[in-house]
């Protein structure tokens, strides 16, 4: 090393040494890279259709509930000791089934007394209908005395009364001994059996709560902006959660009287007919009534490719794809609308795969 190099080096100092020796040992750039970087990309070959305006579908989306059409916590109408229950949660019932049997016992004989006393009164009218129907042809050739005939027909009048009230008392024990025996009011299902045996129950006791499941209703509401909409008789299309992708339907059968004052709405029912029992009352829903269709710009589904809550489509523009970020609406059978991003003839491709990027040659399909 010559000592000029020498002086050099101990000017700079370690650090300049350093940089001097990775200048010294740096390769030249490979061209290679560069050549890469500037080959034209392959041309991919795609499918496409046409985006096209046609009439599309138009709903208006409700959320709401499922009720139960009928819903009857049913109640004693007697006082006594639970004898049976033949019921249990989830036992299916028809109108009139027994639900609980109370200790009819004593309604038993206090209809047979009442009977009793009826038959007895009975004997007392028709002896006095008699005495009457006797003595009026008397009366009239003078042989009995009118006030005689007056009173015979007050025990007559007062024999009939005494009829009427034993009447009313057989009937009374009667109902009361029907009463012992509770039963369903319409077809259902018991929701809740309240009472066991050995209990003791009042008249206002409830005792079971039995729902209609084949008929519910579905409660929505309205917004007051909408409401013009709602007529008797439309369709209601509905999904709940626990049947994903399902759509059940109902028939609009009441329309609230006025707008809520608090929330601005109205209330709707629809009719729900649940054949195959698998709706519960208490369900939340998202529904949608049908509207007029209105004309849009449509793609095939197969175009609209979802990440996440965003959606593209691709399309084909001079030769190359144009990735487009899109508004999308309803949806009818294969078609989807299109409510921004696409216009009317322009060329979108179906079904697209990972090739498909942003700005890539196309080539049309052979």
């Amino acid at each position: 090393m010559s000592t000029a190099i020498l002086k050099i080096f101990l000017a700079l100092g370690i650090s300049g040494l350093i940089l001097f020796l990775s200048s010294c040992s740096k390769a030249p750039a490979a061209p290679a890279a560069a050549a890469a970087a500037q080959k034209p990309a392959v041309a991919i070959t795609v499918k496409t259709a046409a985006a096209q305006e046609q009439p599309m579908p138009r709903y208006l989306r409700l959320t709401g509930e499922i009720t139960a059409a009928q819903n009857a916590a049913v109640a004693a109408d007697t006082a006594g000791k639970v004898m049976e229950t033949p019921v249990e949660r989830g036992s299916i019932v028809k109108a009139g089934d027994v639900l609980v049997q109370l200790d009819s016992r004593t309604a038993t004989l206090n209809l047979a007394e009442a009977e009793a006393n009826l038959a007895q009164a009975k004997s007392k009218l028709d002896l006095a209908e008699t005495e009457v129907k006797r003595n009026e042809p008397l009366v009239q050739l003078k042989a009995v005395a009118a006030t005689d005939f007056a009173r015979i027909k007050a025990d007559r009048d007062g024999a009939a009364a005494s009829f009427a009230a034993a009447q009313a008392r057989r009937d009374m024990m009667k109902k009361t001994l029907e009463d012992a025996t509770i039963r369903a009011p319409f077809d259902g299902t018991v929701a809740e059996r309240f009472v066991a045996k050995g209990e003791y129950v009042m008249a206002d006791s409830k005792v079971a709560r039995v729902i209609d499941l084949q008929h519910l209703r579905l409660l929505v509401n309205v917004a007051e902006p909408s409401v013009g909409l709602i007529k008797e008789g439309q369709t209601v299309e509905f999904s709940v959660s626990p049947y994903p992708g399902e759509v059940f339907t109902g028939t609009v059968k009441f329309i609230g009287a006025a707008v809520r004052a608090e929330s601005r709405d109205l209330q709707v029912e629809a009719e729900v007919i649940n054949t195959d029992g698998r709706l519960r009352p208490g369900l939340f829903t998202e529904a949608r009534l049908a509207l007029p269709p209105q004309t849009a710009i449509t793609v095939p589904a197969s175009a609209v490719r979802a990440d996440g809550s965003v959606q593209r489509v691709w399309v084909v523009q001079d030769g190359k794809l144009n990735e487009r970020l899109v508004e999308i609406g309803e949806t009818d059978k294969d078609l989807i609308e299109i409510r921004r991003g696409v216009q009317k003839g322009e060329n979108v491709v179906l079904s697209p795969g990972t090739d498909v990027v942003d700005g890539a040659p196309v080539k049309p399909t052979p």
